[in-house]
């Protein structure tokens, strides 16, 4: 009786309910997912593979691969050292593709959670994403000039990157 009921539950459920849990949106700094050079961890709509030597290179020129850090003071955040408006902007700018992914509800409410998060603090997922979409927003590398400059060069023309300088 009682698993007929718990089943009656389940299946009148609505959709939000019956969805994969929450992805994990906020990182600490011991997270060894927030350290390290790899692929990048977004390859939605923005994601364009000929710039991935592009992100590494900026990764690892601005904030050396580490997601939790800060720069100038804590002016720049994050490994992509993106300013907390460009960060909150980039929150906003992935909306639609959020709410496409995840659904609405829990879609707005990643970025709900984004837009309240500095972005040292955002999983490496949701900073590789922003990376990208404020990269490609108007199309390819249109917005390559937030990463300008530079103790090394990066460009988005690049087709390796070798590695840690």
């Amino acid at each position: 009786m009682i698993e007929t009921l718990l089943m009656a539950v389940v299946l009148m459920a609505p959709p939000e309910m019956e969805a994969a849990s929450m992805p994990v949106v906020i990182a600490t700094r011991s997270d060894p997912n927030q350290t390290g050079r790899k692929a990048s961890a977004y390859q939605g709509i923005y994601y364009k593979e000929i710039y991935e030597p592009y992100r590494q290179c900026v990764a690892q020129r601005e904030g050396r691969n580490q997601y939790w850090v800060t720069g100038n003071n804590g002016k720049y955040q994050s490994t992509y050292q993106m300013t907390p408006a460009l960060v909150r902007g980039a929150a906003w700018m992935m909306t639609a593709e959020l709410k496409a992914t995840y659904g609405k509800s829990k879609g707005l409410k990643i970025r709900n959670i984004l837009l309240e998060t500095p972005g040292k603090r955002w999983a490496r997922q949701w900073m590789d994403q922003a990376f990208w979409t404020v990269l490609n927003w108007r199309g390819n590398a249109s917005g390559a000039q937030h990463w300008a400059g530079g103790r090394f060069t990066c460009y988005p023309g690049m087709v390796n990157y070798g590695g840690d300088r």
